[in-house]
């Protein structure tokens, strides 16, 4: 008797295992087939969870590039207001092109060189104060982009100079940039200012001589 439930011991415990997965499939809903229906279905969308993981990346790449691009440009335009207010006049030729349009209230520029120059002689003493607001600015392509800004500029002309008025002035510029051996360069401006408030000639208190 020992001898024959020694023979069945393999067959006999065959039959429990199997009575206890039937079991636990009934029990835990299936839950068993799942896991390896589940791990089936992992190997076969592995190539798929591999390109969309590259694709991704290269969704945030391309994210990440633009907006290093955006602030670029931002940090491009504030450098040309503050190369205007500090008469750098060769600085601000370089922030532009070789052949930038440059258009102001309708009066256009023959180079960025006429137009830095044109900046110095009629403001070269007056204390200016540029800025620029609201900045839209798409990238449109690897190497250019444009550029919507609504702008602010006060004039102030000294009490002894002729020929110019100072005002507040209101506007907007509209502009492109090309990116030139990896740096965003301005291509074409077109000021335009929607009002303009005439100030009285004004010269800054002298300054005490040091000691």
């Amino acid at each position: 008797m020992n001898e024959q439930n020694a023979r069945k011991g393999p067959a006999w415990r065959l039959r429990i295992v199997g009575s206890a997965l039937a079991a636990g499939l009934l029990v835990g809903g299936g839950a068993a087939a799942v896991a390896f229906s589940s791990t089936s279905a992992s190997a076969d969308a592995q190539p798929r969870t591999s390109y969309q993981s590259n694709s991704s990346y290269r969704e945030l790449e391309a994210k990440v590039q633009r907006l290093n691009d955006i602030e670029d440009i931002h940090q491009l335009k504030a450098r040309y207001f503050r190369f205007v207010d500090e008469k750098k006049t060769g600085q601000l030729a370089s922030l532009f092109t070789r052949d930038a349009k440059i258009v102001t209230d309708g009066t256009a520029f023959a180079s960025p060189q006429e137009f830095a120059q044109v900046i110095h002689d009629v403001i070269g003493a007056a204390p200016t104060a540029h800025s620029g607001y609201m900045p839209e600015i798409a990238i449109t392509g690897p190497h250019t982009a444009t550029g919507i800004w609504s702008m602010q500029d006060i004039l102030n002309i000294p009490a002894d100079t002729k020929g110019v008025e100072g005002h507040h002035g209101y506007g907007q510029y509209r502009e492109t940039y090309e990116k030139v051996n990896g740096k965003w360069l301005i291509s074409s401006v077109n000021l335009t200012r929607f009002w303009m408030e005439s100030l009285p000639a004004w010269s800054p208190p002298a300054t005490p001589a040091a000691k």
